[in-house]
Formats: structure tokens, sequence, C-alpha cells
């Protein structure tokens, strides 16, 4: 069901997700970040602002951080998994593999090798504290407007 929390969330974190894309091109190897970086973000951040914290808005602002923390992190992991599903995918099209497991297993290696990118503190900080920020704001419009 459509609710004014659920709106917010799913445009905060569209806008969150269009913001952290931008600024994770320089931790790229040679600040070569894929092409679809853009729009898996803002398209990951618009579904778990609607689905993740939309579901859950409304109970608080005290829960609204835990909420953004948990969407932050959904987030990320959505992220590095995806771009490392299509990394697998273009090792597989060109017979990389010995087999399907192979190429499964090396999906969350490859997540690894993507993480280890991001460590950076700055980084982990503006996840986390932008999570927190758009779920404080999402949470402002969903008692506003129940």
């Amino acid at each position: 069901m459509p609710t004014a929390g659920r709106l917010a969330g799913a445009v905060f974190f569209a806008l969150y997700g269009w913001y952290i894309a931008g600024i994770s091109v320089p931790f790229f190897p040679e600040a070569n970040a894929p092409s679809y970086l853009v729009p898996l973000c803002a398209g990951l951040g618009l579904f778990q602002g609607w689905q993740v914290f939309g579901r859950r808005s409304g109970k608080g602002y005290n829960a609204a951080i835990g909420h953004g923390l948990t969407v932050a992190a959904a987030f990320s992991f959505w992220v590095l998994f995806t771009i490392s599903f299509v990394q697998m995918m273009k090792n597989a099209m060109r017979h990389l593999y010995g087999g399907p497991m192979e190429a499964l297993i090396d999906t969350f290696s490859l997540m690894a090798e993507r993480a280890a990118y991001f460590l950076d503190a700055g980084f982990i900080a503006t996840v986390l504290i932008g999570g927190v920020v758009c779920a404080l704001a999402a949470e402002y419009f969903a008692k506003r407007y129940p």
C-alpha cells in the first residue's frame, strides 16, 4: 500500500544512491567505474527505500536510525553483489570457469575484492551517515502524512 513514508523513502534513498555512485568513482581501479553504476545505485536506492525502509516507516526517529543503517548495509551488499555478478558473467562468457559452481563461488570472491577498494573511513562514514539522514528525512514525512 503506497504511503507517504514509502514514497519519501524511495525518493530520498534514490537520491542517496545517485550521490553514493558519484562519490564512489575514484575508489575503482584507475577511476574506471562501470557505466551502469549510477542507474544501478539510484534504482537500488529507490527499491530499498520503498521496500526496506518504507515498510518500517512511521515508528519513530530512534527506529528510523536503525532502519537507515539497515538500508545502508543492504544497499552496499546489493551494489557489490550486482557489480561482482556482472563481472562473473563476463568471465563466464570468456570460458574462464570449469563449471557453474566455480563461477558462483567466484562471485563472492569478486565481492571481497571489490569491497577492499572501498575501505576508506570517509567513504564508509558517508554511506552510513547518508543512510541515517535519508531515513530521518523520510521518517519526518511518514509521521507528518500518515
